[in-house]
């Protein structure tokens, strides 16, 4: 590693006079620089002071960008190449990459350009260009030199330069440029300087500027310092007691404190990090911060998230893509809701319901015209007007103003205009977060039309593409107002002061990190020059470089590691070899006691067992309750989801999918035997056609039926997929009939007919597939299915499939009954599945007398009146209001139920429904 420079070294105490006196501070990152002025502008609230000079604090790359912009603007004598922004230089990577012949073989060019640029920064901040054809380059090498070549050729051809030159480009021209030469220059929390820093310095201070390095006051303290570290199970754990720590830390200090809390690998654990903290800290934690409009958790995570993870972003990104490609109708669902659009308050309700809607016409994908056809399907005019008339307004701009190939320029025009006819960013006021998120997307959108001096033309799929990779590169962190705790990263925690640290994760396989040398740059190059990750011994050495000064850098310093690991085997884990020697310490927590805790310990605990609704009144049960047979199927299942269902109405939403699913597929069968019936009548009818007729018939019968459904699923029922439907229909329905034909005689007296059926007070609207009339006048109740059934799902107090019996005993039938079958209409497993009072009524179906003994009956009439019995009672149960959860076959009957987050059962029954997981899988 790098040792640093010679330059005079000084105290805090004498920078703070320094900055009084005018001097520039540089720092290493922007972090440390905020933390740095903050604690400067402090001190002179500490001594009483008006008004003061702001102080000079800067990253080194900013002032080195600072330097260059002032010369630039100043219009010297001295020619200064135009720099390229970080998104113009990785689009020149890329071009250069995809035009090479070693390019055509990648599959992942912007990663590769990533590196690439990677490569091309180290090699100028380290000087290795000039070595680096004096290694025996690999095939990565060689590839890396000919891209550089090519990529210097073009920025020298254009007169460009880039982040990685621009401080040499300065160091050159230093004496020239038109600039202010500052007196003094303080570097503070470096602990590398690269040699392109050092050269920099070296100019300056050869030009008269004044160097000095600062040693952080808290070096000077370590003596003082308490130190200790901690093992823990697992990092959930250890994430946990850092939080009640640092809330312990907080509770405890009547002025403002500063913890700082070090995870090595923060990306890997910041939702779990937030997560905890927020559990930890809320809510009498310093949770609502005075002058903040918002509540605001007392910590700040360092490491932002994508930009296109933010709602606001996501819903602009929806609005674009819907000008050429097809959308997830999933996004569609959650971007119809957002307030992020004209109307998104005024239609809030309306396009919520009307999303509910959509969603059972719609295919997982959907493009602007098949959205504006299912607000139309759906009566969206007159729901939501408001976003019909945007969507309209979209669709004419699509068809006249939109072309093909554009420049950035044009197409950064475009992307305006879109979301302007769409109402972006919404009609209501936008909060702190939401507001800075869009100021970083306009500022996005800026930098998308720089990218013309890298290429002319570009078609708007592309240039969609390039905007989305680059809002996904693009980490984003709101600002917020300054918070006791900080959680930050490795590299961040650099040269920060705390009154308290915690550094996590330090186990003997995160911490030292592991070296990571660039795959374009040879790696005894990268050995030599001592690059802090280029090869394990410098990862080694710089890791405890950071370790030692993190022991120093506050009064109390926790360091702590997981026993065990995150993944699957859990295997051990051992404490970090550079932590070892630090002292053992005894627990700090082991819970903390919560705000509820509190509660239920300072009061006696009532607990009332609620779970009866009111009654249903008669007008009630005779006009209010719909779902016909489904009210008592659902009661039978658990009293609470019908309950949640029937009086509650609850639903959940439909899952688009592409094609037809069983429901869909198994309403054609019911249409087309029902129109199929309602013209054959009786089985006379059907053995006097041949094959040829009858397939005849059945062309007509399911090309209504499938047109008919094709108005609803115009996609999935688009081009031949009509035929092929169709074709399936007709083989499936050739197949029963083969089963019709092997019964005796028999005649249809109804096919699909509705009616209502009163069981006690319970009124029911039902529709009967099919009731038969036998030569003795018998009559037979039919139930299509087209999945496999069993007679055992008729039978008990709570029936699985209660619609049968109730066809059979509550309707006008009387002595005509003579049983209820399931028609299995299923390819392979065609027949019928049946309870009935005599043998061979259908084929190969024994007499109720010769069922099993779980099943038997002593006489028919005892079955019937059983059956009455038992569906009375589920309809006055359901009536009285019960609602209890109470599944019959718990987990089963809970499997495919669609009211468990609203019943809670998984917290009732915990362990089993993890036997039903297991079961699933």
């Amino acid at each position: 590693m790098l040792a640093s420079p010679q330059f005079p070294q000084i105290t805090y105490d004498e920078i703070a006079k320094r900055i009084n006196a005018g001097c520039v501070v540089l720092t290493p990152n922007r972090r440390l620089a905020l933390a740095l002025n903050e604690k400067f502008n402090q001190v002179q609230i500490n001594q009483k002071k008006a008004m003061w000079y702001s102080a000079d604090v800067l990253p080194f790359s900013t002032f080195i960008e600072r330097i260059y912009f002032d010369s630039l603007y100043a219009q010297s004598a001295v020619a200064l190449p135009l720099l390229l922004s970080v998104y113009q230089e990785q689009m020149l990577w890329e071009s250069i990459i995809q035009s090479s012949e070693d390019g055509n073989a990648l599959l992942r060019i912007p990663q590769t350009a990533q590196s690439v640029s990677e490569a091309w920064h180290l090699a100028h901040t380290w000087q290795l260009v000039h070595c680096l054809r004096d290694f025996a380059p690999n095939e990565d090498v060689k590839v890396f030199l000919g891209w550089a070549k090519t990529y210097q050729d073009i920025t020298a051809r254009n007169q460009q330069t880039d982040q990685a030159r621009i401080c040499d480009l300065v160091t050159d021209r230093y004496e020239f440029l038109d600039i202010n030469n500052p007196s003094s220059i303080v570097c503070y929390g470096f602990d590398v300087f690269t040699p392109q820093q050092t050269t920099f310095l070296s100019k300056l201070s050869e030009c008269g500027c004044e160097i000095l390095v600062a040693i952080p006051t808290a070096q000077s303290q370590q003596s003082l310092a308490t130190v200790q570290h901690f093992g823990y199970a697992s990092s959930q754990d250890e994430i946990y007691q850092a939080a009640l720590w640092a809330r312990s830390r907080i509770e405890t200090v009547n002025h403002d404190v500063r913890v700082g809390i070090v995870v090595p690998t923060l990306s890997s654990y910041r939702n779990a990090l937030t997560r905890i903290f927020n559990q930890v800290m809320h809510p009498d934690i310093r949770f609502a911060l005075p002058g903040a409009t918002r509540s605001i958790a007392p910590f700040n995570i360092s490491l932002g998230l994508a930009l296109t993870t933010y709602p606001l972003i996501d819903a602009a990104f929806v609005c674009l893509a819907l000008l050429d490609q097809e959308v997830e109708f999933n996004r569609i669902s959650h971007w119809l809701r957002s307030p992020f659009l004209a109307g998104g308050e005024t239609e809030m309700r309306q396009r919520a319901l009307l999303n509910a809607q959509m969603s059972r016409y719609a295919e997982p994908d959907v493009s602007l015209e098949r959205l504006l056809l299912l607000l139309m399907q759906t009566d969206g005019q007159s729901k939501c007007p408001i976003l019909l008339e945007r969507l309209s307004a979209l669709m004419k701009f699509r068809q006249t103003q939109f072309p093909e190939l554009a420049s950035h320029t044009v197409f950064t025009r475009i992307i305006s205009e879109v979301l302007q006819i769409l109402g972006f960013p919404g009609e209501r006021g936008l909060d702190s977060n939401e507001y800075q998120a869009f100021k970083k997307w306009q500022s996005l959108v800026a930098n998308f039309a720089t990218l013309d001096q890298i290429s002319a033309e570009v078609s708007y799929h592309e240039a969609f593409k390039r905007l989305r990779r680059m809002a996904d590169n693009t980490l984003f962190q709101p600002e917020t107002p300054g918070v006791p705790v900080q959680i930050i990263g490795v590299l961040e925690a650099v040269g920060m002061e705390f009154d308290h640290l915690w550094v996590m994760g330090l186990s003997d396989e995160q911490w030292p990190l592991r070296s990571h040398p660039n795959p374009f740059l040879p790696l005894e190059l990268q050995r030599r020059a001592k690059l802090p990750f280029g090869s394990a011994l410098e990862s080694s050495a710089y890791c405890q470089l950071l370790t030692q000064k993190w022991l120093s850098s506050a009064r109390e310093v926790v360091s702590s590691y997981p026993k065990f690991s995150d993944d699957r085997d859990r295997h051990e884990l051992k404490s970090s070899p550079l932590i070892q020697s630090i002292p053992l310490g005894s627990p700090l927590f082991v819970e903390m006691e919560q705000h509820h805790h509190r509660i239920i310990q300072s009061c006696k605990m009532e607990y009332i067992a609620d779970c009866e609704s009111p009654p249903l009144g008669k007008e009630t049960v005779k006009h209010s309750i719909k779902g016909g047979t489904s009210v008592l199927k659902d009661y039978a299942a658990c009293p609470f989801r019908a309950w949640a269902k029937h009086r509650l109405h609850l639903t959940s939403l439909y899952v688009p999918h592409t094609g037809l699913n069983a429901v869909e597929r198994g309403m054609l069968a019911h249409q087309v035997l029902a129109q199929l019936w309602r013209q054959l009548k009786t089985k006379d009818a059907l053995d006097e056609l041949n094959n040829y007729a009858l397939e005849n018939i059945l062309t007509d019968i399911t090309s209504d039926a499938v047109l008919e459904m094709q108005q609803y699923k115009p996609i999935a029922l688009s081009g031949r997929f009509v035929q092929i439907e169709q074709r399936r229909l007709i083989r499936v329905m050739l197949e029963w009939l083969d089963e019709e034909k092997k019964r005796s005689w028999f005649k249809v007296i109804a096919a699909e007919e509705k009616r209502s059926i009163q069981v006690g007070d319970l009124v029911l609207s039902v529709r009967l597939d099919r009731v038969d009339e036998l030569e003795d006048g018998q009559r037979i109740v039919i139930d299509y299915k087209t999945s496999k059934q069993s007679i055992q799902s008729m039978i008990g107090e709570r029936p699985d499939e209660p619609q049968l019996p109730l066809y059979l005993v509550m309707t006008d039938m009387g002595q005509q009954a003579a049983g209820a079958a399931f028609a299995v209409i299923k390819r392979g497993e065609m027949g019928f599945a049946a309870i009935l009072r005599e043998s061979d009524l259908l084929p190969g179906i024994k007499a109720f007398l010769q069922l099993d003994r779980s099943m038997r009956f002593n006489t028919w009439e005892s079955l019937i009146e059983t059956w009455r019995q038992h569906l009375t009672n589920l309809a006055v149960g359901f009536c009285s209001g019960d609602a209890r959860v109470d599944p019959k076959n718990f987990p089963t009957t809970c499997r495919y139920c669609d009211m468990q987050l609203f019943c809670r059962i998984r917290e009732r029954m915990e362990n089993d429904m993890t036997d039903l997981g297991k079961e699933s899988d």
